[in-house]
């Protein structure tokens, strides 16, 4: 295997750490998270048809952040290639995301809260809007651990292997899918209901019927936004307020049982509260609802573990 790096410098502040570590993506196939040494692996299939495996690490200073891709690829990358992994794993960890208003929100309200401004607060995506679509699906209605296996399963029966070792194999395409007959997907991978929703989705993106590009178009408001991903077969609310989170958008709170159960614990001990009486004490972040939410849950936990 040949192997070359790629770096890049983030505009501070950045922290690799958080932002890998921000949610439960960096456990699911094809990502591999080595938390001791804040490494984090990755296969990927280029639009070359190249399988390369990424391994990223960063620096731990937040204010003078960088990122290096190390990269190990059967041939010599062509320049057009490391662009596409550059560019992909900008897009991965939100690195040309700015979080500027958010931070001033977090100076504003003080304590514990400025700990976000230190380049905390992006969360980790896929590398494309189909594999968060894809695992937010798998996400629903359903324990953690069934959720990675189901990541697993994909990736083993659909994604592309690795040329020096085809145990380690890339997020599956839309066009992988959909090649495969409903029947034999679901024995697969079984992933329940899920199953009919996936391979649906597959099939609309190759057939041109749906065109994920059209939910980065930044002058579509967020309700109109949201009505379109509501139309996505097994995209309900809560998985609705996830993929806006995936697209920047923040306006909205996941609402699910982790989220009521934080509730009861912190802040309604002795009451049931509705959702809608629960997602008012995130009103005074206006946009930026989930991110604030995210961190007073992260925050919760850390404390309380």
């Amino acid at each position: 295997m040949i192997k070359s790096r790629i770096s890049i410098n983030p505009t501070p502040p950045f922290s690799f750490k958080n932002t890998i570590y921000s949610h439960g993506w960096a456990a699911l196939r094809p990502n591999v998270y080595d938390k001791e040494s804040n490494k984090f692996t990755r296969i990927e299939l280029l639009d070359s048809r190249k399988v390369v495996k990424l391994t990223l690490t960063g620096t731990d200073d937040y204010q003078k952040p960088i990122v290096n891709i190390y990269i190990e690829s059967e041939t010599e990358l062509l320049a057009s290639e490391k662009k596409e992994i550059k560019d992909k794993v900008r897009y991965m960890l939100r690195i040309d995301e700015d979080l500027t208003p958010f931070y001033k929100l977090c100076n504003k309200k003080g304590g514990e809260w400025k700990e976000l401004t230190k380049g905390l607060g992006r969360l980790l995506r896929g590398t494309s809007l189909f594999e968060d679509i894809v695992k937010i699906i798998c996400t629903t209605n359903v324990q953690w651990s069934g959720t990675k296996g189901m990541a697993d399963r994909l990736c083993e029966f659909y994604g592309e292997p690795l040329p020096s070792d085809k145990s380690l194999r890339a997020f599956p395409t839309p066009e992988k899918i959909a090649r495969s007959n409903l029947k034999m997907f679901d024995k697969k991978v079984r992933m329940g209901y899920r199953s009919e929703y996936v391979h649906l989705l597959a099939r609309q993106i190759i057939k041109g019927d749906l065109d994920l590009n059209k939910f980065f178009d930044k002058s579509t408001p967020t309700p109109d936004l949201k009505k379109d991903l509501l139309k996505i077969k097994g995209i309900g609310s809560y998985a609705s307020a996830l993929l806006l989170m995936m697209l920047e958008r923040y306006d909205e709170i996941a609402v699910d049982t982790v989220f009521r159960e934080f509730m009861k614990q912190k802040y309604y001990p002795e009451l049931y509260p509705s959702d809608k009486e629960s997602m008012k004490i995130y009103d005074e972040w206006k946009k930026w609802k989930f991110l604030a939410y995210w961190f007073d849950l992260w925050q919760f936990h850390r404390e309380n573990v």
